[in-house]
């Protein structure tokens, strides 16, 4: 084989493995995506039957026992007041 062959193989090959890497890594990503929806859900549903005060052995979803809900999941984050109390002082002047 000549050197101009194997140097097209070899760009082949890599070239293969790149678009390989590449759908692993898309798969991966979706699988991660995948998995946090399903966890938000979980805990969403867990925190508001616990607000609820549905009795711990009848909750459905799962706490948010890595403690990521607040900062990876929509919705999950407490709302802030809409205004502070120096606001609210300054308004009703």
């Amino acid at each position: 084989m000549s050197n101009q062959a194997t140097k097209l193989l070899w760009a082949a090959f890599l070239f293969v493995a790149l678009l390989v890497m590449g759908q692993l890594s898309k798969s991966e990503a979706q699988e991660e995506a995948e998995w946090l929806t399903a966890y938000c859900t979980d805990a969403a549903i867990w925190a508001a039957e616990e607000a609820r005060g549905v009795p711990l052995n009848q909750r459905t979803g799962q706490p948010d026992y890595k403690g990521i809900a607040e900062e990876s999941c929509p919705g999950m984050r407490p709302a802030a007041p809409a205004l502070t109390t120096q606001q609210r002082q300054m308004a009703s002047q």
